[in-house]
This record gives C-alpha cells, structure tokens and sequence, in this order.
C-alpha cells in the first residue's frame, strides 16, 4: 500500500513538473524578441497544434469506444471501423492547429496580470487531476482512469480560466475610444513590432478584433440611448475570444499530459507483452 501511495506521488509530482516547463515555454514564447518569434512561428504552432491534438483526439476516441460499447457487439466488425481513423484524426488535427494559433498569438499580447490566471489554471488542473485520480481508482478501469481524468476536468478547468479572463479584461486599462468611427480606433492603436511577416499580420489581426469588442462596448452608449445590438456585438466578441483562449490553453496541458502518459505507458506495455 505505501508502494502504491509512493508511486502515485512521484505520478503526480511529475505531472506537476511538466505543466511547469509548459507554462514557461509558453512565457518564454512571449518574450521572444519580433525577430526570432517570427521564425520560430511555424515550428511552435505545429508543436503546440500537436499536443492540443494528442488530447482532444483522446478524448474523442474515448466517446466514440463508449458509445461502441454501449451499442455495438464485441465480435462485430464495425467495433473496429467506427472506433476513429484519418477523418477524424484531420479533423481533430485542425482543430489542434487552429487552436494553437490563436494561443500562440493571444500570449504575445497578454497583459501581466493574465499570466497569474494561467499559473492558477495549470496549478488547479493539476491538482484536481491527482485528487480525481484518487477517488476514481475505486471505480473505474486502470487502462481508462487517466483519459477519463483528462477528459472531465477540460470543461469546469476551461470555464473557471475563461470566466477569471473576461473579469481581467474587464478590470485592465483599455484605450479610450469613445467618440472615434471603427476605422480610427483601428488606424490608432493597431501596431505590431513583428513587421511584414506571419506573425505580424496575425498579431495585427488580433488587435483589430480586440480593438472591435472595446470600441463597440464604449460607443454602445450614444445620445439616444444604449444601443443594444453595439453593446451584444462587444460582449459576444469579448466572450468569444476569452473562451477560444482558455480553451487552446487547458487544451495544451491537457495535451502535454497525455501524450506525456502515451509515451511512459508504451515501455510497460511492450514489456508485458513480451512476457
């Protein structure tokens, strides 16, 4: 029993240390400087695309076998067909990719104080992953018990971190933009150190749509009154982004842990299967 409890320790301070190194890669991606962010651009969002991949693929295979299960035979052949190949795979893959792109470009323009939001993210995840972990190894499954650990904490992890956004951006200094037409605040305040390149059409572009959701909440106010429709286009456009951003990012650690548990599990079952 203490084996046990000794093992599950070291699983869990492990799991804590890889979501440290992923938080500060992605600071360090932050801090890059124009010129070396630029490069770096396509290889970070193909590894960032592939981790988000890695745990929203998991996921999807676990419904699609719990479904199979519930409905179709062991000894059917369509147990196999509809278990998730290459469309799925693709689509996941460029969910993976979108995701990443817009994680990747937000944290280049984050104010400081989001980054305590993402620490207590990754802390909080971490967390109710080992103590979930505890409760469920009674009931459920060794070979299931992480995925489905991974699996139910996305949503309440991913909704506390988007919820905790939006106030931060509410609560941040914003350009004052009231009395200005959409193409001046735009003209105004969209820059970006990146230049010509890839990453700077992206960062201009999130600055624009950033720029929209603050120019149409401070303009809803007008002589005749509040313009509901201005006002729904900024919290919508608000809400939007800020979820899009927790998502991409529970989603990665989500990810980093699952492949992190593929890639340790491989040796045991290789030696299992030989003996």
């Amino acid at each position: 029993m203490n084996e046990r409890h000794r093992a599950a320790w070291y699983d869990s301070l492990f799991r804590q240390g890889h979501a440290a190194l992923a938080v500060i890669g992605l600071l360090a991606w932050s801090w890059l400087g124009p010129g070396p962010a630029s490069v770096l651009l396509l290889p970070a969002w193909a590894a960032s695309g592939q981790l988000i991949f890695a745990g929203s693929f998991e996921a999807a295979r676990l419904r699609r076998r719990a479904w199979l299960g519930q409905y179709l035979r062991a000894s059917s052949p369509w147990q196999r067909r509809l278990r998730g190949g290459p469309l799925m795979a693709l689509r996941h893959q460029l969910l993976g990719l979108l995701l990443a792109l817009l994680l990747l470009v937000q944290l280049r323009l984050l104010p400081p104080a989001h980054w305590a939001a993402l620490a207590v993210a990754a802390l909080m995840l971490g967390w109710w992953q080992a103590s979930l972990r505890r409760r469920m190894a009674r009931h459920v499954i060794d070979d299931y018990a992480a995925s489905l650990t991974r699996h139910l904490l996305v949503w309440p992890v991913g909704g506390l971190l988007a919820l905790l956004l939006v106030l931060l951006t509410l609560w941040s200094p914003q350009p004052y933009l009231v009395g200005l037409t959409w193409e001046e605040a735009l003209v105004r305040h969209v820059t970006t150190t990146a230049g010509d390149t890839l990453l700077g059409f992206f960062e201009r572009l999130a600055q624009a749509v950033e720029l929209t959701q603050y120019w149409a909440m401070q303009n809803a106010v007008t002589r005749t009154g509040v313009d509901a429709g201005l006002a729904l286009v900024g919290w919508l456009i608000l809400l939007l982004t800020q979820s899009a951003f927790a998502w991409a990012f529970v989603r990665l650690m989500v990810g980093g842990d699952a492949l992190r548990s593929r890639l340790t599990r491989r040796p045991e079952s290789e030696r299992e299967d030989s003996a």
